[in-house]
């Protein structure tokens, strides 16, 4: 998160429309990756990132300041994506049969549904252990990138994301993930 989030988030409240395209700019391809690795379709992914930060924007006079952006906007995305695949387990368009023939509904659901524990259960870490784990497994950055990002140290990402995983495994085990 960088530390003027909330000075954006002011003056979007205070009537500076435009300024809120910073914050699109800074996290579209977080939300975009985030969404693409839950439903696995480019485009709904790129529709539904579009919906976020306009779900975003039109709750912005709620956003209270007792969380980072990030993690604000990221639970919409969680949710969002959630709706959007009990929607699709509903729906299934012809152009998906065949699709859905080659490879079992319910295998497709399974593998849906764990995505989505394992998003939910990278949301409930702490926000350093989350962004280490976000930045390298979805934006694929190299540890120096994420050093250079977060600014600390290369030594530093690697244990915190040593501890990450910890923690990620840990919690996907009390959820049964496994």
């Amino acid at each position: 998160m960088n530390d003027n989030d909330f000075d954006i988030i002011r003056s979007v409240q205070n009537g500076n429309v435009k300024d809120y395209k910073a914050l699109v700019i800074r996290y579209q391809g977080t939300i975009y990756n985030l969404l693409y690795q839950m439903l696995q379709q480019h485009e709904e992914a790129k529709e539904l990132t579009q919906e976020v930060f306009i779900k975003a924007y039109e709750n912005i006079g709620k956003f209270n300041f007792k969380s980072k952006f990030f993690s604000w906007i990221y639970r919409i995305a969680i949710n969002t994506a959630i709706s959007q695949m009990k929607l699709n387990k509903r729906f299934v368009s012809i152009d998906q049969l065949p699709q859905r023939m080659a490879k079992p509904f319910e295998e497709k659901m399974v593998a849906k549904e764990r995505s989505a524990m394992l998003i939910m259960a990278i949301d409930e870490l702490n926000e350093k252990y989350r962004d280490v784990i976000v930045r390298h497994y979805f934006e694929q950055l190299s540890y120096s990138e994420i050093a250079g990002v977060l600014e600390i140290t290369e030594k530093k990402v690697k244990s915190r994301l040593f501890d990450a995983r910890r923690l990620l495994k840990t919690r996907l085990e009390e959820i049964g993930y496994f």
